[in-house]
């Protein structure tokens, strides 16, 4: 991620669109297509990425989560894709901040037993975070037949900022002190 955060955004794109034709070519193969009504899927796979990079400070602008469902209707298969993506946000929140944590950890000067709260609290309060989430968008939708089935695949994106806020509300019965370090290393 630093690597990418001191890459100008013209290598950046160049980077994400070689990547993006690639993998949209693997696919189209498998038989995916994008949902009526929604971009190409090369449009749509370069937006995701290009969101996926975009930082506020060191902590990222969105948070992207990946999940795909299998149904025997489009909408069924849409809606436990959406729900799995969702809870991959969750889980890609704690990671986000635990490498914040490993990064800094010097700069915020957390002990040892603050950064071992901060993984409990993570890892506790994980389902939590993903129902205060609030709204997430869909930033990728793509569908396949198999089987007579239908299965979807999607990218969902959650703003930075709540995301944020959310990981600071699990922390409220913790130290006003642990909080203040969080509230630091997160930008806030």
């Amino acid at each position: 991620r630093k690597t990418m955060a001191k890459m100008t955004r013209k290598q950046v794109e160049s980077n994400v669109w070689k990547e993006t034709k690639r993998q949209v070519r693997a696919w189209k193969k498998e038989g995916w297509k994008s949902s009526p009504g929604t971009p190409s899927l090369e449009q749509q796979l370069n937006d995701a990425l290009m969101a996926q990079y975009e930082l506020e400070g060191t902590f990222p602008r969105f948070i992207i989560g990946r999940g795909s469902g299998y149904g025997s209707t489009f909408g069924t298969a849409r809606n436990q894709a959406v729900t799995r993506a969702r809870a991959h946000v969750a889980a890609c929140i704690q990671t986000e901040v635990t490498e914040l944590i490993e990064a800094s950890e010097s700069n915020v000067e957390l002990s040892h037993s603050d950064v071992e709260t901060v993984g409990k609290v993570l890892s506790s309060s994980r389902q939590f975070v993903e129902q205060s989430l609030g709204r997430t968008q869909v930033v990728f939708e793509a569908f396949r037949e198999k089987d007579g089935k239908t299965e979807v695949m999607v990218n969902v994106s959650c703003d930075g900022r709540s995301a944020r806020s959310t990981v600071l509300k699990a922390f409220e019965k913790e130290s006003g002190e642990l909080q203040e370090k969080l509230s630091k290393l997160m930008g806030e």
